[in-house]
């Protein structure tokens, strides 16, 4: 695997090992962490960088405390459902054309929800 940097010149990814732009470790050994040394997925459960619960036991929240996914389910930040029965929808409740559905665990780690969960550091999977 080769070395990536961030556009400040500090290193992005090295011998497995994510940084964040600040130098603080992003991901090691199956761990991630958000840019303020918080955890952000250990261990099958996921955290947003505020330190609320991000995905636990099949369930998804958004940093504000909604429901982000439950039981086949998607909905957006604001309350409204974002898929539900194969169809997406954006923020106002119209029918969009997207395949997937995700939301911003914090600075360079993403949770994509639908079609699959999945978790994303710098652009890599790592669950």
């Amino acid at each position: 695997m080769t070395t990536t940097y961030h556009t400040n010149g500090r290193v992005k990814w090295s011998l497995g090992t994510a940084y964040h732009d600040n130098g603080r470790t992003a991901f090691s050994l199956g761990t991630a962490y958000h840019d303020n040394g918080r955890t952000a997925f250990s261990l099958g459960t996921a955290y947003h960088d505020n330190g609320r619960t991000a995905f636990s036991l099949g369930t998804a929240y958004h940093d504000n405390g909604r429901t982000a996914f439950s039981l086949g389910t998607a909905y957006h930040d604001n309350g409204r459902t974002a898929f539900s029965l194969g169809t997406f929808y954006d923020e106002y409740g119209r029918v969009v054309n997207n395949k997937s559905f995700s939301i911003a665990l914090g600075k360079g780690i993403q949770m994509q929800i639908i079609p699959t969960i999945k978790i994303t550091v710098y652009g890599r999977k790592i669950n």
